[in-house]
Order: C-alpha cells, then structure tokens, then sequence
C-alpha cells in the first residue's frame, strides 16, 4: 500500500510538472524593481551617436543637446578622444582617428564653459539646464577613401581638498564619418559568421548570438530581432524594433538579443539577421527546464519502471501458485 501511495504523489508531481512545462507560463516571476548600481548620472545626452559624410574640401557640422536631469549643479568636462569599443566588438584593424585633428568643438549661445583647452571644454551645469554641443570636422582634399571614427565624452566631475579635478562619472558617444570619394560596388562585404539559439537553458534570460564580419571597406548596420512561440504556437515574445549595431571595417561583432521574461517551456525561437540588403533566419526548438524539474521527470521515469517491475514480479508469483 505504501508503494501505490508513493506511486500516487510522484504522480501528481509530474502532473504538477509537465502542466507546467508545457504552459510556458505557470511560474512566470514578474520584477517591477530596478536597482541601480552605484551612482545615477546627472546629465542625458541625445542623439547616442552620428554618422556622417566626409567630403574632401568641406566642413560638416553637427551637434549634441545635454541636460542635467540631476537634483543638483553639476561640472562637467567634454572632448573629443579615439574612438574606445566594447568588448562586443573586435577590431583587427587600427583605428582611423585622423578625424580627431580634423574636428573642433564648442557650445552653442547660451552656454559659456567655465575653461577651455587643446580639444576639450568645461562647462557648470545648473538644475534642468540644457546646453548644446557643437562639433565641426573639416575634412581636407586630400583625406583617404573610407571610415573615421571619434568619440565625445562627457565626463561629471569635482574639486578634490587640494583643488585638484576629481572625474565622477564618464560617459561617450560615438562619431561615425564616411569618406566615399571614389566608392565601388566592391566595397561594402559582410560575412555573417555564426547564429547561435541555445537548446536548454535552466532558467531567464533567453539569449542567443549572432556573430557578423566587415570584410569590405565600408561600415554597414546589421538589424538583429527574435520571435519566441510557445509549443502551441501563440506569440509570446516579439521585438518591436530590431537591434540596429554599426559593424565597423575589419571587425566582427558579436551581438546578443535577449527575452529575459523567458519561463518555463518548450519554445520555438527565430532569430533575423538583416544586412547589406541580404535576410537570414534560424529557427529552434529551446527548452527553458531547471534542473529541479529534470530531476522530478526523472524521479518519474524511475517510479514508473520500478512501479512496471515490481507488478510483473507480483503477476508471476501468482501465476506459479
């Protein structure tokens, strides 16, 4: 008796299981609290980056609208520097900042920075003051075919006690200028060099990778988006926007695209790699199983063996009696 009871519980525990697994959505955890890792920065900073053309002989102008969104005054130190890329990038090449001698930066009427020096400004920045940053890059006749890169950084800081510059916070946008003089079709290439959807994973986030090469001799952007489906085929995940990254000459970007409400299921995941004009798509079964239920379905399996054995056993002693 004892053993049907146990073969009873481990039965409902895989019912429990199994509706679970398959539900997609049983155990869905929902966090509504963000918590922000050490000190927010004051100041808001748009566009996130800019591209444009560099054309030999001319000067292109540009600029960027700051805010300090903070609650208190703020110092803040802006210039122009090589452009420094994430880990998410790997760059073979060296990196073509001749465009940093070719740039000048200032603030627009109605700003007035506090010191200015070789390729950089200061400025003191009120509550809810906006100021505006303009850059002009005069390219010369004789700039090389191909792509420039800078970033301007802006960087919070303070007077120390011995009235040194103590740097807060920094942070950098990303300038992009294309000098296309004598462009030919041969010189856009891109490579895509892996898509990666996982098979199992134990718990959120959702993520897979994709893996794209520069080849040519221009940038080009790779948009990157995911549609998840539950094993019955309702759309559970869906990106609005794909992921647009900049693939910059003689680097190979990974990128990776996440659902992190991801819980347990068995989901078909498709992932679509867009670029230079060509479209990919992969599609995969993934199973979001944490180790626990493994070990029930298992434990299952187990009990249900022993469970065939053991009325077999039962079955013959009665037959030889």
């Amino acid at each position: 008796m004892r053993f049907k009871y146990a073969l009873v519980a481990f039965g409902v525990v895989c019912s429990v299981g199994v509706a679970s697994l398959f539900s997609g959505n049983v155990l869905a955890e929902v966090n509504d609290k963000i918590e922000l890792q050490g000190e927010e920065f004051q100041i808001a900073i748009s566009p996130a980056y800019i591209e444009f053309d560099l054309v030999p002989g001319t000067t292109t102008s540009d600029k960027f609208r700051v805010r300090n969104v903070g609650s208190v005054e703020t110092d803040i130190k802006i210039g122009v520097a090589p452009l420094s890329v994430s880990n998410e990038v790997t760059v073979n090449g060296t990196p073509r900042n001749e465009i940093l001698g070719w740039t000048t930066i200032e603030l627009d009427p109605g700003c007035e920075p506090t010191l200015e020096g070789d390729g950089f400004i200061e400025v003191h920045m009120r509550v809810k003051e906006e100021c505006f940053v303009r850059f002009s890059t005069a390219t010369p006749s004789n700039a090389p075919f191909g792509e420039q890169y800078m970033n301007i950084y802006f960087q919070e800081y303070t007077e120390d006690a011995s009235g040194g510059m103590q740097m807060l916070r920094s942070i950098g946008v990303n300038v992009y200028g294309t000098n296309r003089t004598g462009e030919s079709s041969g010189d856009m290439c891109g490579k895509l060099k892996d898509q990666k959807i996982p098979f199992w994973i134990m718990e959120a986030p959702l993520t897979t990778t994709t893996t794209v090469e520069n080849c040519g001799r221009l940038n080009f952007r790779a948009d990157v988006k995911i549609e998840v489906r539950n094993l019955f085929g309702k759309l559970v995940y869906d990106e609005k926007a794909p992921q647009s990254k900049m693939i910059v000459v003689d680097s190979e970007r990974v990128i990776h695209d996440s659902w992190d409400d991801a819980s347990i299921g068995i989901y078909k995941v498709k992932q679509t790699v867009e670029m230079l004009g060509e479209t990919y798509v992969k599609e995969k079964w993934t199973f979001v199983i944490p180790l626990w239920l493994i070990l029930v379905v298992l434990g299952c399996i187990v009990v249900i063996i022993l469970a065939i054995v053991y009325d077999r056993k039962r079955r013959m002693k009665k037959a030889k009696r």
